[in-house]
This record gives structure tokens, C-alpha cells and sequence, in this order.
């Protein structure tokens, strides 16, 4: 299904007769807040504008995510589609370079009803055609732009990136939780109506990157939640957030939970050999929630790369910074405040040099976070 082809969330018809029990307050509420339509302030109205300028005369249009994308990535990307399918007359195609392994994020592409296709580094791509990347930027070492090409149009809430200003188009805000908070601003702008399906990707691609409303949060991230709230398909939304879980899930969290080892407030997870590449993330995820932990590192291999993944429970962290520093020019690393992750290519090593190189980026995390000299234990008994 193509993004403008959304179903579109059903209007009342007329005003309701004020219900006397709660649930049906409620109803009304909710009723009231679709037909109320939906405020954009003059900085919106502009910053579509000058989008629309900026793709006007084009019929095609190539949106780029970061590769193994997250439900920001992915919801964000339909969003963009959406609107400049429904305002700009383009042509979308939707895209990424890695793979979509996470049971959640699969549940969302189904849910969204929405075809991505696979780009490689070398692929082709038309004369003429729009390319837009989404919570990602050029040169980011995170999605699969073809090398030389130059992004007409990026939409982020990562830190900026110097490669960024070369594009036509630039909207990056790392003041805001989500890039699907950016885009939801844009659709009031233009006055379109997202659909049920569209509604619930970008709820839960919010929900998802700010720990529902609890990490890395801004008030444009919370009035985009409330606006999209009474818009989602509740039993869609709970499909996305809790899926059939592979074995492969297990397994990978089985030998995780086997290897990880606390050093004071920090956690440290080699996961090994991973299923799909964005387990990592999923186990920092899970090993953050330890109690008294104010750091998780997980990583692991993955064709050919080491990947890992950083949270940190405290506000005040600068995890972006943190990876950066210890990823140094071995790979290529970002993320904020209290997310971060990183890879590098293991092309050539041996299963030993592959073990030295991720001792020492352990030993670096470890050694910055200043826990070097604690005594290693165990997460879980054996």
C-alpha cells in the first residue's frame, strides 16, 4: 500500500449528546479531539514551505533510513512519503541497507503496510529522483547512500554532522526525542489527516525512542504523543509491542545474561555471534533496567562487523560522546545523550584479533567510565 493510500481515521458525524459515565466521557473527549484540527505554528508552516520548494518539480522520490532501522527510522520514512506524495505529487520508494531483524520492528512494517526495499552501496539511482534520508545524515557510517551522492533533503534529531549542509533541504533538532515528532509538525502544517496505520507508527516510533515518554524527552514529543493518541488503532499497537519472539531471541539473551559481568554501576555484555543486528540494542535495553545500574554495554558480531550498543539511566550522560571517543577512527559511532552504538568492520581478522579488538573496546568503555579497577562479577549465578 502506497502512504497516501492510508486509510483515514473515521470523523463523527455530529456532536454527542453528553454521556454521564467515565468511559464515556472519555469517548467524547477523544471525539473532540479529532475534530479539533490541528494547530501549526508559523515555524512549521515555513519549514514545509521551504521543503516543498526544495523538492518542487520532481516526480520521484527515495527515502533513505539508517540501515537495520528502528521504529523512528521506519515510521518517520512513511511519514515523509505521506506527505510529499500527498503535497508534492512524488513518486515514493522506501529504503534501507541492512536488515529489519527485531520482532517489534517487523510488527511495525507489517502494521504500517508499507513496502521497504534493500539498497546497496552501489546501487543506481535515477536522474531526477529526490533522495531523502530520515534520522540519519550523510556520511554517518549508518545507511547505505551511495558514495558521492549528495542528500537533497535530511531530516534528523541526531546532532548534526558536518556532511549535512551540503543538501538542499536540512531539518535536524537534536532537541527533540524523535525524528517522528518532527514529521508529525509537518503533517499539521500541510492539514493532512494521517491515517490509523500511520497514526499508530508514529506513536509507537515515539514511545520507542523516548522509553514512553521517559528518556531524551521534549515537549514537542509529548504534544505529538498526545496528538497522535486518539488516532492509533489500540489492538495494532499492541500487536507491535508484543510480538511472537523468535528462539533466536532467547538464545541470544541466554548467552548474554551468561557473559555479562558489573563492574560498580556499569554493565558489560559480549553477546557473541548475534542472530540480527539489532540485538544489541535490544539487550543494552534490557540490561539498563538492572537495578542500580547506570550503564550498559552489549555487543557482538554480525557479517562481518562488531557491533554494540550504549545506555545509560542518567540524565546527564553524554553517551554519543562516550562511544565516539572509545570507537576513535576504527569504525563510526553516534547517537545522544543517554543512546548511543557503534560498529566496526572486521574484515580480514582472525577470531583471536577479533576477541583483542573487543577486549579493548571494553577495556576503553570501562576505563573512561572509570571502573577499570573494580572487581568484575558475575550478572547471574552459574
Amino acid at each position: 500500500m502506497k502512504p497516501a493510500e492510508q486509510e483515514r481515521a473515521p470523523q463523527p458525524e455530529g456532536q454527542a449528546a453528553a454521556p454521564d459515565d467515565a468511559a464515556g466521557r472519555r469517548r467524547s473527549a477523544d471525539a473532540e479531539s479529532r475534530r479539533a484540527p490541528a494547530e501549526a505554528s508559523g515555524e512549521s508552516i515555513e519549514r514545509l514551505t521551504d521543503l516543498l520548494h526544495a523538492v518542487e518539480g520532481a516526480k520521484r522520490l527515495l527515502v533513505v533510513t539508517h540501515d537495520n532501522p528502528d521504529p523512528d527510522a521506519l515510521a518517520s520514512a512513511v511519514g515523509l512519503a505521506y506527505l510529499l506524495e500527498s503535497r508534492a505529487g512524488m513518486r515514493p520508494t522506501l529504503a534501507f541497507g541492512g536488515i529489519v531483524g527485531r520482532a517489534e520492528n517487523q510488527a511495525l512494517i507489517s502494521e504500517l503496510g508499507t513496502d521497504f526495499r534493500r539498497l546497496g552501496g552501489r546501487d543506481g539511482i535515477s536522474p531526477g529522483t529526490v533522495v531523502a534520508l530520515v534520522d540519519t545524515q550523510p556520511r554517518a557510517g549508518n545507511n547505505a547512500l551511495p558514495a558521492g551522492r549528495i542528500a537533497n533533503v535530511v531530516i534528523d534529531h541526531h546532532p548534526p554532522r558536518p556532511e549535512s549542509s551540503a543538501s538542499s533541504f536540512v531539518d535536524i533538532r537534536p532537541e527533540y526525542g524523535a525524528t517522528c515528532s518532527i514529521l508529525v509538525e509537518y503533517l499539521q502544517a500541510a492539514e493532512l489527516e494521517p491515517g490509523r496505520r500511520l497514526a499508530t507508527g508514529l506513536f509507537y516510533g515515539i514511545q520507542s525512542e523516548t522509553a514512553d515518554l521517559g528518556r531524551e524527552v521534549s515537549q514537542a514529543d509529548i504534544s505529538a504523543s498526545l496528538y497522535l493518541y486518539s488516532r492509533i488503532d489500540p489492538e495494532a499497537y499492541a500487536r507491535i509491542r508484543h510480538p511472537p519472539l523468535p528462539a533466536s531471541y532467547f538464545r541470544s539473551v541466554h548467552q548474554a545474561l551468561e557473559e555479562a559481568r558489573r563492574y560498580g554501576s556499569v554493565i558489560v555484555a559480549p553477546a557473541g555471534s548475534l542472530a540480527y543486528p539489532d540485538m544489541v540494542a535490544e539487550l543494552a535495553d534490557l540490561l539498563i533496567r538492572a537495578k542500580g545500574t547506570e550503564w550498559s554495554v552489549a555487543l557482538g558480531r554480525y557479517r562481518g562487523r562488531l557491533l554494540l550498543s550504549v545506555r545509560s539511566s542518567a540524565t546527564s550522560a553524554h553517551a554519543g560522546d562516550l562511544v565516539r571517543t572509545v570507537i576513535g577512527d576504527r569504525g563510526s559511532a553516534g547517537g545522544h545523550g543517554m543512546m548511543a552504538g557503534g560498529q566496526v568492520a572486521l574484515d580480514g581478522l582472525s577470531d583471536s584479533e577479533i576477541d583483542a579488538l573487543s577486549g579493548s573496546i571494553l577495556e576503553d568503555f570501562l576505563e573512561l567510565l572509570g571502573v577499570a579497577d573494580e572487581t568484575p562479577k558475575l550478572l547471574i549465578g552459574r
